[in-house]
């Protein structure tokens, strides 16, 4: 087989280009539905926390960090020296902590609850008193209270106590049984009772259960297989019983006649087990697809129908017809998977009543770590569910949002969606800092993470998140009664084959911008003159980039695809500006970058597979997969300039012309980096488009094969986007 060169491209540009123009024409981002007499709005409070939080029914908020108070149960730190993670310095043991603020954004209380070693807070709940519970994790020498039920030992490693509800003293302070190896959630029933949900020492779920008083372990039940399992989340329903779920490899985890999915049927699937007080199994069963699925979340309505939240891989996790989002979609912006779900079990647990893909961050973007699926779920007596999480363009929100566009110098936001009891969704926001027109975008500052949710009277909602580096607590309502959000353009230039916004924009990128009512309701694709040049205007749509009008690729409500232009200054910033019909949306500024590349994809939105061409000049996918060793080649955006280098909005050179000096393309596969056989122009195509030809490594394994554009610029090596796609292997 000959290699991968100039005349693949022509030989093959009848079956390539029409997939490129497609992709580089359209995303298919999801339009919003009709708003339910009053405007959406959002209150935000900035405060000295982070982490985990959960509310009381006046709106209260407990998180796991902040100041302490005086007056507090515990003012000062434990003592004791501990090592700063892998380095050898000495700093002073961290303790667990809470803290309280009022809806105001008041702090109430901040106590510490450690000894001499590393103590963490795991989890916390509120009772109707506003005692908080806690759970958490101890190095040793826990202080404990007279009566715990465990008053000292050497070999606990988890902990539970319950503060007074002023913050003023330990109600309860114990370890729990040496059995625990970590602990993930907390509930407390009716009488007070602490229930804790986490894994044992020997890789299992575990659920205890602690008397009001602290003084007695009532049970301590074990749910186990013979692979890995570990409890993520527990509720408390009104019959006292403990429903938990979690997420299993094991083929044999211990089901109940009648459930649900009896059988493990991925990786990693998720069970779903209800104790009776006592500590009876009286539920258990399997949930999830192909893939590898964890929940995040678990609630009970006032039906006692189930409602299940988490993050899933699977590409057929068990969907229903109705729900919001039945199908898998995989977002561009994502590297494998749909990211998160969210479903509700029937009382008995032997039925699925509707799920749902919601679509959020996936498990395996490289530069930060963020929250992935949804993060938070809270749900009302009468069964709407709130979801939280960190997603990306093309999430569906609503003309009632708050917050319809991405507002962020990222290309991911937190979201907030509200569901039906029955699956529908009825609203949805994106959720972020926020920035002003003249901040230089780029895609590395933090995003809206969601931490707690809590429906509120009156049809509001308080949502704890984390952003632009301090927690914050709002107060969100979405609109009603027809009242519709103003249009708006999204403050991020994305990528347009990742919809990442990478470091900025590179020259002669094909670049995404997002927005609400910025074009026609209807996408329009532009339409080459006969030199196959792109118009710069295109229906009653025009685009400036340094105050250049800009090729324009496609137009919709929600989405416009641009080239930049060749010339732009790396290093620098440039302005970004939107016209539609005598209408001016933004500038807003956006750093220029050497490169920032992405790979595009052949079923955008429905798998992560590369649009690539095996070295027989045939078309890659899982049915006709490459050989190891032979040269693949796929095609990618954002590398900048070929030298010479093309006309913005016209086609590449004929000839095969490398990138611009100094600019080397290199492909990452999660373990290595490999220089590229090939990379520049590529012939009938737009100017922005380059070809990357790369030899499959002799020990790749068969099957999908992931990789990342990398970019190679004088003595560094850096990636510009944490977004990969995949090419298959014989």
């Amino acid at each position: 087989m000959r290699s991968i060169t100039l005349g693949c491209v022509i030989a093959a540009e009848s079956r390539i280009s029409a997939a490129i123009r497609r992709i580089v024409v359209t995303i298919g981002l999801t339009g919003g539905i009709a708003a339910q007499s009053n405007p959406a709005a959002i209150n935000t409070i900035s405060l000295p926390t982070y982490g985990q939080a959960v509310f009381d029914a006046a709106g209260n908020g407990y998180y796991l960090n902040g100041p302490v108070t005086a007056g507090a149960a515990q003012t000062q730190s434990g003592g004791g020296v501990c090592f700063a993670g892998v380095h050898p310095i000495q700093e002073a043991c961290p303790d667990a902590a809470v803290v309280k603020f009022d809806a105001s954004g008041n702090e109430v209380f901040g106590t510490l609850l450690g000894g001499p070693t590393t103590d963490n807070g795991t989890a916390l709940a509120v009772d109707a008193a506003g005692n908080v519970f806690l759970t958490g994790t101890t190095g040793g020498q826990f202080p404990t209270t007279a009566g715990a039920a465990i008053p000292t030992s050497t070999t606990s490693h988890v902990f539970a106590a319950r503060i007074s509800s002023d913050g003023s003293k330990f109600l309860y302070s114990t370890y729990l049984p040496d059995t625990a190896a970590a602990s993930a959630s907390i509930a407390v029933d009716s009488h007070d009772n602490a229930y804790i949900a986490g894994t044992s020492v020997t890789g299992h779920a575990y659920v205890i259960k602690v008397s009001a008083d602290g003084s007695a372990i009532l049970y301590n039940v074990a749910l186990a297989g013979s692979g890995a399992d570990a409890a993520t989340a527990i509720t408390i329903d009104s019959g006292g019983n403990a429903i938990i779920v979690g997420r299993t490899t094991s083929p044999d985890f211990p089901v109940t006649s009648g459930a649900l999915q009896p059988k493990l049927t991925g990786t990693q699937n998720i069970f779903l087990a209800r104790l009776d007080p006592s500590g009876k199994p009286l539920l258990s069963t399997y949930l999830g697809g192909s893939g590898a699925d964890a929940p995040t979340a678990v609630a009970v309505d006032g039906a006692r129908n189930i409602d299940i939240a988490g993050q899933t891989t699977s590409l057929d996790f068990p969907t229903t017809a109705g729900a919001f989002q039945p199908a898998a979609l995989v977002p561009a912006w994502n590297n494998s998977s749909p990211g998160g779900f969210v479903a509700q079990v029937s009382p008995d647990g032997s039925a699925l009543n509707w799920a749902s893909y919601v679509m959020s961050n996936d498990t395996t973007r490289l530069r930060v770590n963020e929250q992935v699926g949804v993060s938070q779920m809270a749900v009302t007596e009468a069964g709407d569910i709130y979801l939280g999480g960190i997603s990306g363009v093309g999430f569906p929100t609503t003309p009632s949002a708050p917050q319809i566009c991405l507002l962020s110098p990222a290309s991911i936001n937190g979201f907030v969606a509200h569901v039906s009891a029955q699956g529908a969704l009825l609203d949805a926001t994106y959720l972020s800092p926020g920035i002003g027109t003249d901040q230089v975008i780029s895609g590395s500052s933090p995003v809206g993470e969601v931490f707690g949710l809590q429906p509120m009277p009156g049809n509001s909602l308080m949502v704890a998140w984390h952003a632009a580096g301090d927690d914050a607590v709002s107060t969100m309502q979405f609109g009603s009664g027809g009242w519709t959000a103003p249009a708006c353009l999204s403050t991020s230039a994305l990528n347009a084959a990742t919809q990442d916004a990478g470091a900025g924009i590179a020259p002669g990128e094909l670049v995404t911008l997002a927005g609400f009512e910025i074009g026609p309701d209807t996408g329009v694709a532009y339409q080459p003159n006969a030199q196959g040049q792109v118009p710069e205007e295109l229906a009653g749509v025009q685009v400036s980039i340094n105050n250049e009008s800009v090729p324009v690729l496609y137009v919709q409500s929600r989405q416009i695809n641009v080239v930049a232009p060749t010339d732009l200054t790396v290093g620098g910033s440039t302005s970004i500006e939107v016209t539609y019909k005598g209408q001016q949306f933004g500038p807003f500024l956006t750093a220029v970058t050497y490169a920032t590349p992405g790979i595009f994809r052949l079923r955008v939105g429905q798998t992560a597979e590369a649009v690539a061409m095996n070295q027989d000049l045939t078309l890659n996918g899982p049915s006709n997969p490459a050989p190891r060793g032979s040269v693949v080649a796929v095609w990618t955006t954002g590398y900048a300039n070929t030298a010479p280098s093309c006309v913005s909005g016209g086609l590449n050179d004929p000839r095969a012309e490398p990138l611009s000096p100094g600019i080397n393309a290199m492909i990452y596969d999660g373990s290595e980096v490999y220089p590229v056989a090939y990379a520049g122009s590529s012939p009938t195509l737009i100017c922005g488009i380059v070809q990357v030809n790369f030899q499959i490594p002799a020990t790749a394994a068969p099957g999908p094969y992931w990789i990342l554009p990398w970019v190679e610029m004088g003595t560094g090596i850096g990636s510009e986007t944490p977004v990969g796609s995949t090419v298959f292997i014989r």
